[in-house]
């Protein structure tokens, strides 16, 4: 590792004051041994809550280490994840984090380092001082940790990775803390694996998805592959509007569901080559209120029945199937008709050819106050660029 530059030490020695004014300010109010076992329960309580609650790798690692770094004002509390024969962070705070480029290794080999040590043989590493330690990695000197406890992240029964916790001065760390650390490792990598099996759950879910749109695919050209394009689109425009991960997998399927219902629209509708005609536009259009009736007899997406119902609203109210407006049409409805209406301008149709992405930006700006969200077409503009 290159030595660091002047402009390096400097952040590093402004970082290290910076912990030690708001250790002091963060310290815990009883600073006896009573008191520090009590903190150190509330901690493991409050992350054991937000462990089971969360349903996303990254989300789990930055509620660990916030809840670690707010309560305890560490120099450095981190998560990293076994790659192979890397170790790549995860999430960290601190004062350390500030600067994280200088002094903390983004990506560094397993056979390096206390981290590297404790995920090649999935022991506690309690260093009472990193200058005697022989596996340590020296950063700078007159500001580098003098404590450190690391401890293996257990996933189903493999290494998944290495919660790092670091302090300024030297014997930080003691059994205690060693035994707290390795409690909340427990229950992150429980949480870890938890999510992956929820994964597999969601991959049997978007198999179901499949079976049942094939059926709609095989009656529309216009439709095969429409129905993922939208839903990838869709689960992105749900992330970047600050919706969850499970909220972003639920648009995500209502968005592979939300014609569905065209099951029950006669093909010469859906393959008509001209306009419809009033009576067969409202056979069109019923194809939403199927949709829903569809849906909602699949006990696993029931609650997206109201979605795939409304996704033909508009924000104006002049939409069907019930003349929804504004913030009464479901928030993941809003999403699908913008991505649906960028699909199908971009997409061939069996009465038109399909328009650029550039024709496309230019419509939905058109429309957005009108027949859509005009949030959700500025997210997904944004999305698109």
């Amino acid at each position: 590792m290159a030595p660091p530059t002047a402009l390096e030490r400097r952040r590093r020695a402004e970082a290290l004051r910076h912990h030690r004014a708001h250790a002091r300010e963060r310290s815990v109010s009883d600073p006896s041994e009573v008191g520090r076992l009590r903190a150190e329960l509330r901690v493991a309580a409050r992350l054991t809550e937000r462990l089971a609650a969360a349903d996303d790798v990254s989300e789990l690692a930055e509620e660990v280490v916030a809840e670690l770094h707010d309560t305890f004002a560490f120099y450095l509390a981190a998560v990293h994840r076994v790659d192979g024969d890397f170790l790549h962070l995860v999430a960290s705070r601190g004062e350390l984090a500030g600067v994280i480029r200088e002094f903390v290794l983004l990506e560094q080999s397993i056979h390096e380092g206390v981290n590297g040590r404790v995920a090649r043989s999935a022991a506690t590493a309690l260093v009472t001082d990193t200058r005697t330690d022989p596996d340590y990695i020296v950063r700078d000197p007159d500001t580098d940790p003098r404590s450190e406890l690391s401890v293996p992240i257990i996933s189903d029964g493999e290494v998944w990775g290495v919660l790092n916790l670091e302090a300024v001065e030297p014997g930080a760390f003691d059994d205690a803390q060693a035994v707290l650390a390795e409690t909340i490792a427990g229950g992150l990598g429980a949480a870890i694996h938890r999510v992956g099996l929820v994964d597999e759950l969601h991959h049997s879910f978007t198999t179901t998805l499949a079976a049942l749109t094939a059926a709609v695919e095989t009656k529309d050209d216009g439709t095969a592959m429409h129905g993922e394009d939208v839903a990838a689109l869709a689960e992105r425009i749900a992330r970047r509007l600050g919706l969850t991960a499970a909220e972003g997998r639920d648009v995500r399927y209502a968005a592979l569901l939300h014609d569905i219902g065209k099951i029950g629209v006669p093909s010469e509708i859906l393959l008509k080559p001209a306009a419809l005609t009033d009576d067969e536009w409202v056979l069109m259009r019923g194809h939403v209120q199927i949709g829903a009736e569809l849906v909602e007899r699949v006990a696993p997406f029931a609650h997206l029945a109201d979605v795939v119902r409304h996704h033909h609203e508009r924000i104006d109210g002049d939409g069907y199937p019930d003349r929804l407006a504004g913030d009464t049409i479901p928030l993941a409805a809003r999403i699908i008709a913008a991505c649906d209406t960028f699909d199908a301008i971009t997409t061939d149709r069996p009465y038109r050819r399909a328009r650029s992405a550039e024709e496309a930006r230019t419509e939905l700006r058109r429309v957005a106050g009108t027949q859509l969200d005009p949030e959700v077409v500025e997210a997904l503009l944004a999305e698109l660029v």
